[in-house]
């Protein structure tokens, strides 16, 4: 999260100056907020105010989960102390054109299916970051209650604040009952809410909270089908984001226009993606944005630049299987994640003429798939396999049937002499 930076205050000497100076560039809330971590952060960058923010930041850095054609959520600010939100899954993909052609209320069920049958925010590891894990428990010890007393105590709290005046904590309430009405599937619920929070956040000039608002709309929009208005919150996102921010509208802009057929579209967004997560450094960011760009390339028929990223997507999310850990979690994400990045590859190597090569992945694929007891996708690929192998023979076959045609041509002319 990054944190605003005061003019400096002025002092009676140059040593009072350089005592204060990290103390001067930092509100009180983001010193109490990193606690002794931030102290440390500080420690060794008094002379280099920008260092010192970068440290600060690294703290409260973003992480994210390999998996490509996944609507990425803005980080909400530590104060909203908002409700555990279900982690978004990856869409299907086996068709573009499909989802663009999908009605409103079947494409929001498929969407809100898959989410929920393959990620569980219950089940994925507590965060590396010390910050982050803290606030996972807190999150967690809150979440068993009944989605419907909290949206009642929700109300209570927003209509209490706006009597009293409390702009703040209304548009925090707004926002807590939109995550647990996206929690429950309830998107046009969820929607009527993020409009409410988006309402007082620009009434209050918070622009975070309005980018917040923003994404949230964008996300809730395209799962219910209505691709336009999805495309102009995440354009406003775009707008008011900082670089992490604009990855992540970049990404969902690629993803709602290759929703809507338009390949090229998606292809120039997922590029800005992969622009801003080079400048960050993310490995992870990396990972996910060059896979999505490969997937809008098959889609525009470019598949040499399609089979190069999603190699790359394939071999950066394998080098990722020391950092996440052992978890059930993470081990179900990275053989999903590589089950997928074969079948794809498959797909692009079968239709660039490559059936060596697709007939590899799409035994790797089926290798993964039955490792993790997925008979269905198993079944895909075996079944492609085939294909790709008959595919593979299926000239030496042809060859074979013109010379045994002749063969018996020849015979037959030899018997009539």
């Amino acid at each position: 999260m990054s944190t605003s930076l005061p003019e400096i205050s002025g002092s009676r000497s140059p040593e009072g100056k350089k005592k204060n100076l990290v103390n001067s560039k930092f509100q009180p809330t983001s010193q109490a907020r990193f606690g002794y971590l931030g102290h440390l952060c500080l420690q060794n960058s008094q002379d280099d105010p920008a260092q010192a923010l970068r440290n600060i930041t690294a703290l409260d850095a973003p992480s994210f989960l390999p998996n490509v054609m996944t609507l990425q959520r803005a980080s909400t600010p530590w104060q909203y102390n908002t409700p555990c939100r279900s982690l978004e899954g990856p869409l299907p993909t086996e068709s573009s054109q499909t989802l663009g052609d999908e009605s409103p209320s079947k494409g929001s069920q498929i969407l809100k299916s898959t989410s929920r049958q393959t990620f569980n925010s219950g089940n994925a590891p507590m965060p590396a970051n010390y910050v982050r894990r803290i606030r996972r428990k807190a999150q967690l010890s809150r979440s068993g209650n009944d989605h419907r007393q909290q949206i009642a105590d929700l109300k209570m709290l927003a209509d209490s604040a706006s009597r009293s005046g409390n702009v703040y904590q209304a548009l925090q309430a707004y926002h807590k009952m939109g995550v647990v009405f996206d929690n429950q599937g309830m998107y046009d619920e969820a929607i009527q809410k993020y409009k409410q929070f988006l309402a007082l956040c620009i009434t209050s000039t918070n622009t975070q909270g309005e980018a917040l608002a923003y994404n949230c709309l964008g996300i809730d929009c395209f799962k219910m089908g209505q691709y336009d208005e999805a495309i102009q919150y995440h354009n406003k996102h775009l707008e008011l984001a900082d670089g992490t921010g604009r990855l992540i509208a970049h990404t969902n802009l690629g993803i709602v226009f290759q929703a809507m057929g338009l390949s090229e579209h998606a292809a120039i967004h997922h590029q800005h993606a992969i622009e801003y997560a080079n400048r960050m450094g993310s490995k992870d960011a990396q990972c996910f944005t060059v896979g999505n760009l490969g997937i809008a390339s098959a889609a525009q028929g470019d598949l040499q630049t399609s089979r190069i990223c999603l190699q790359y997507h394939l071999s950066s999310a394998q080098r990722q299987k020391s950092a996440v850990g052992d978890s059930k979690f993470a081990q179900h994400t990275l053989k999903e994640v590589s089950k997928n990045a074969y079948h794809r590859l498959g797909q692009v190597n079968a239709t660039d003429g490559r059936f060596d090569e697709a007939v590899d992945h799409f035994a790797k694929a089926m290798e993964v798939a039955k490792s993790e007891g997925n008979q269905k996708d198993e079944e895909v690929s075996l079944a492609m396999l085939g294909i790709a192998r008959g595919m593979l023979s299926f000239d030496e076959h042809c060859a074979a049937l013109v010379k045994h045609a002749e063969e018996a041509a020849i015979d037959a002319d030899e018997v009539r002499a």
